[in-house]
């Protein structure tokens, strides 16, 4: 998630068209379709990239990209595609770091209301609707041999329905291609708007806007599947998950969502198509919940005890994996889930695994970075710097500990290739790990510059988005 606005430099505009044969048909390895990747995984295992990197070597090229965003590139071949917000009046700059706990820990030492709690709260950590201008809502497509831009779009010039916080923007969702078409979404309170691969609108959907929790902004990304778009759109009025028709746009079905245990409605994760060896599942999390769907829309399975909806979820060799994270250390939930379930498959009271659930660790997950699993272990990052290595299938622990001994703070996802798992701090800087049984520094990359969005491998190539820049780093 979620920046100041960056000036706006001079982009030049191709002139040639996107050809058919090279933007349509690349190999699967020369593509990262959506948020984290192919099947949502972070993983890019047989990609050869340079193990270290700075703002001059290793590096393809760097670009501006202006304005404000924290979405993820997407690659198909030799297009990347990015999504940016731009304002003509500068937007609040996040710092590194969580903040928000020991400040509401504070004022309610005081015995301050709940309501004025939440808005000092929101002044200090937030930018309100009336605080923002008019927003640019922009889509780029840039070549990926050059990082020269091919095409730009205005999807929507319009003021912001809500605020965000400070860490998140008006750009946080990452878009998606399947090849045909790319889909850029701007939340549910500004719309989903879908180009051809050469830019040409195909088609748009907006909503009527629902308030955010805490006026925090949203996230979510879309994800594209069998031909459909599925969106998960939670708030604070109405939260429901909906299907659209890819080609056309049209609703296919909506589901309205329930909570559990937590008086929040509001997330931010990106919802997962589980294709086991059993069905085709949707998986969300919610307030206190992880829910599984079909591909109906119908309820398949829950499981509560769950906390904060920022992480998403993923699987490996037909297991799935979950996690909701919180600020502190006392509820971070992280589950291996085995294909068949239905119902309520809560863990109860004592209980790390039961028919469905294979293991669990209750203390783990990331508050907002997803998890990967590779080379058979599980590396789980805490905004806050804890990494924990388990197995992924027992569960049990491989090693714990803070990423670079310590004073380091992560929002994007961790990354793994090959060999080495990458793990990109706040502040720009990317620590190499070994994928053995300890934890072994390779390197340590840094660009200077902070970093929320997660990083895209395709093509041989690293693709990071710094606060101001894109970065190609390549051998």
């Amino acid at each position: 998630m979620s920046h100041y606005y960056t000036p706006v430099l001079a982009l030049v505009l191709s002139a040639a068209a996107v050809t058919g044969a090279s933007a349509r048909d690349p190999k699967p390895e020369d593509t990262w379709p959506g948020f984290r990747g192919h099947e949502m995984s972070g993983v890019a295992a047989t990609a050869n990239v340079p193990e270290r990197w700075s703002t001059r070597e290793n590096v393809k090229w760097a670009v501006p990209i202006a304005g404000h965003g924290w979405s993820s590139p997407i690659v198909w071949g030799d297009l990347v595609f990015v999504t940016s917000a731009i304002s003509s009046r500068p937007f609040k700059k996040p710092t590194p770091g969580l903040y928000g706990n020991e400040y509401i820990a504070e004022m309610q030492a005081q015995g301050l209301s709940n309501d004025e709690i939440g808005k000092r709260s929101a002044e200090r950590d937030g930018e309100s609707a009336s605080e923002a201008d008019e927003i640019r809502y922009m889509v780029y497509a840039l070549d990926g041999k050059t990082g020269k831009v091919k095409w730009e779009r205005e999807a929507i010039k319009a003021k912001p329905f809500g605020g965000r916080h400070r860490k998140n923007t008006y750009a946080s969702e990452t878009p998606f291609t399947d090849g045909e078409r790319v889909y850029a979404s701007f939340g549910q309170n500004v719309g989903l708007f879908v180009y051809s691969l050469d830019g040409k609108l195909l088609w748009k959907k907006q909503w009527d806007p629902k308030p955010i929790y805490l006026d925090f902004g949203t996230s979510s990304s879309p994800v594209v599947s069998g031909g459909r778009v599925y969106l998960l759109q939670d708030n604070e009025a109405q939260p429901s998950f909906t299907a659209l028709d890819a080609k056309t746009g049209q609703e296919l079905w909506r589901t309205p969502r329930s909570g559990g245990g937590f008086p929040v409605k509001s997330s931010w994760m990106t919802p997962f198509i589980w294709k086991n060896a059993l069905r085709t599942e949707i998986i969300t999390t919610g307030q206190g919940n992880v829910v599984s769907y079909d591909l109906d829309g119908k309820e398949l399975w829950r499981a509560t005890r769950m906390a904060m909806p920022t992480a998403s979820p993923f699987a490996v060799d037909g297991m799935l994996y979950v996690g909701t994270g919180s600020q502190g250390d006392a509820n971070r939930p992280f589950l291996a889930v085995k294909p068949g379930a239905g119902g309520d498959i809560s863990l109860k009271p004592g209980e790390t695994s039961n028919a469905f659930i294979v293991w669990s660790h209750p203390r783990a997950s990331g508050y907002t970075p997803s998890a990967i699993v590779h080379d058979g272990r599980a590396y789980v990052v805490h905004d806050t710097g804890i990494l924990t290595v388990l197995d992924a299938k027992t569960g049990q622990q491989i090693y714990k500990v803070r990423v670079g001994g310590g004073g380091q703070t992560f929002s994007a996802s961790p990354i793994a290739v090959g060999k080495r798992v990458m793990l990109l701090t706040e502040e720009g800087l990317t620590f190499v790990l070994d994928t053995g049984a300890e934890y072994k520094e390779i390197a340590r990359n840094d660009l200077g510059e902070m970093t929320l969005a997660s990083p895209a491998v395709a093509g041989n190539a690293i693709y990071i988005r710094t606060e101001s820049k894109l970065y190609k780093i390549a051998r």
